[in-house]
């Protein structure tokens, strides 16, 4: 057996593997930013109904700022489940 074969059938199913989990990464990042994209609308838009002296006083109150974090949350904890799910797909963290 040529060493190119033999170290070709070692790294092919860890090249699958790496691919899927690269794949799975794309798909749920780009449905994680529509996602976010959507809640910023509507939140712009439940927003915008209020009376601007309403909305003065929700940012004031910090409004602005707990919407940056409640959003902020929600992209981590995404991305720490994303994590999980690539180490398991790879075959680092088995469960």
């Amino acid at each position: 057996m040529k060493l190119g074969t033999w170290l070709l059938s070692l790294l092919q199913p860890a090249a699958g593997r790496l691919m899927a989990a690269l794949g799975f990464s794309v798909v749920s990042v780009v449905g994680m930013e529509a996602m976010l994209a959507s809640i910023r609308t509507q939140l712009v838009q439940g927003l915008g109904g209020l009376s601007a002296d309403m909305f003065n006083v929700f940012l004031l109150a910090g409004g602005g700022q707990a919407l940056g974090i409640i959003t902020g949350a929600l992209t981590t904890r995404v991305l720490l489940w994303q994590v999980q799910n690539a180490t398991r797909i790879l075959g680092v963290n088995p469960q």
